[in-house]
């Protein structure tokens, strides 16, 4: 039996769907490529010695990660960079989610149905 997601259009309609546009690793600039290393060293390296300190999910370094990848590397940056400006401990109006009983502001770089 086929399942239809009742969202999703099907027939003729499908192709009036907008896929997300994200570039693939291939078609990403060295710039974003660069900045992409920087930000797993970022991960991988510094975040595990100093330990993990951001009150949003997905993390801002995660939150970077998409932006450049969705958006390009000027775009992507300066909406990482806004997003750092934003890491504090202060009240949060929007959306917040809780993950095994902390509460984190909630400020995805896109919104995929896939992602809520």
């Amino acid at each position: 039996m086929l399942f239809i997601h009742p969202s999703e259009p099907w027939g003729k309609d499908a192709d009036l769907v907008k896929k997300p546009q994200t570039q693939n690793e291939d078609s990403q600039s060295l710039l974003s490529k660069v900045a992409n290393n920087v930000i797993l060293f970022h991960q991988n390296v510094l975040s595990k010695a100093d330990g993990p300190r951001s009150n949003f999910r997905p993390t801002s370094s995660r939150y970077m990660q998409l932006a450049i990848k969705r958006y390009g590397f000027f775009k992507g940056y300066i909406m990482g960079c806004d997003r750092l400006l934003r890491e504090n401990d202060e009240k949060w109006v929007y959306k917040k989610i809780i993950i095994n009983d902390v509460e984190y502001k909630y400020d995805p770089a896109f919104l995929d149905k896939h992602y809520r």
